[in-house]
């Protein structure tokens, strides 16, 4: 079911049969990848390397999670803004959120679990959460791996980028609202990273923006993630690749959980210059990404906030 629509968004298959570099199936894929990105900025993943078992464990562990005292949850720090804790906003007060940074790291995610859980938990938090973040990234770096060949970048490039990638895991509860609340769990935005992959529990809330400005609601399908592609791809495709605008609207009872894989690249992100020609001028300069979220966290403390974030920070 490669590239069939469901409610506007493309479905790419990551089945065994398109993941062998060379062959035909994977060279559909990677074209698929590089449209749905360049016309949608995003696109269902069907991707069952992660089982459903293990989803409903990660879920279930986040539940418990979010069910921490406050005072523990706001232990969540981080020098990398938007990396710890996130909540307690007047203006989206349902919206919770952990971080656990350079994610794929076992170390890391025992230093989040024993700073959540000091006298240790009963659900193997860290070997649910490791196995997870491990598995999804394979399909963040599937994805780059394909965005790089459609444009036809040699594979020491990619690998380069790939060596320089780390990953930020949040956990997002959207609690019910209550009576004359907002309904609003996260206001229209694009992503920071390179890169977002997003899972969620059985609660639909997710809705992202076509380029005719329609909002479209998000159901996602059995063993399928949401793709997203953030403000560094943009960049570093030269304008090619549209990040997506996405939103979260809460309807009916149930409190909506959702995860996100966020890459970002440690160093400086440069335009390949394959990507670089008459028609397409260089449109950005050389940026340091982690460097990127630092800006756009002074700019949102200053309410100095531009259409295009990554434009006014590193735009040519």
């Amino acid at each position: 079911m490669d590239h069939k629509k469901l409610q506007n968004l493309p479905v790419i298959n990551f089945g065994q049969e398109n993941l062998k570099p060379g062959t035909k199936g994977w060279s559909s894929a990677c074209n698929n990848v590089r449209h749905a990105l360049e016309e949608f900025g995003c696109f269902l993943a069907v991707y069952d390397k992660i089982s459903l078992k293990l989803r409903d464990s990660i879920f279930s562990s986040i539940e418990k999670l979010f069910g921490l005292p406050i005072e523990t949850k706001i232990k969540n720090t981080s020098d990398k803004p938007f990396f710890g804790y996130f909540g307690q906003y007047p203006d989206i007060p349902l919206l919770e959120s952990l971080g656990i940074g350079d994610s794929t790291n076992v170390e890391e995610i025992k230093s989040f679990s024993k700073l959540m859980w000091p006298c240790g938990n009963d659900m193997n938090f860290c070997g649910i959460v490791n196995e997870y973040a491990n598995l999804l990234s394979g399909l963040e770096q599937v994805v780059t791996k394909m965005v790089f060949e459609s444009y036809g970048l040699g594979k020491q490039l990619c690998d380069s980028h790939i060596g320089c990638t780390t990953h930020l895991l949040r956990f997002n509860s959207y609690r019910v609202p209550g009576l004359n609340e907002t309904s609003v769990g996260a206001q229209p935005h694009t992503d920071k990273s390179f890169i977002t992959i997003l899972d969620q529990n059985q609660v639909n809330g997710l809705e992202v923006k076509l380029k005719d400005d329609q909002w479209i609601a998000v159901d996602l399908l059995p063993s399928s993630f949401v793709v997203m592609a953030g403000d560094g791809l943009l960049a570093w495709s030269n304008n090619r690749i549209i990040p997506c605008h996405h939103r979260v609207t809460m309807k009916g009872n149930v409190t909506r959980y959702s995860i996100g894989l966020f890459s970002y690249h440690k160093g400086i992100i440069q335009i390949p210059q394959e990507l670089i020609d008459e028609e397409n001028p260089q449109c950005f300069k050389p940026f340091d990404h982690l460097g990127f979220l630092t800006f756009f966290a002074k700019q949102m403390q200053t309410g100095r906030l531009s259409h295009c974030m990554i434009k006014a920070y590193c735009g040519v």
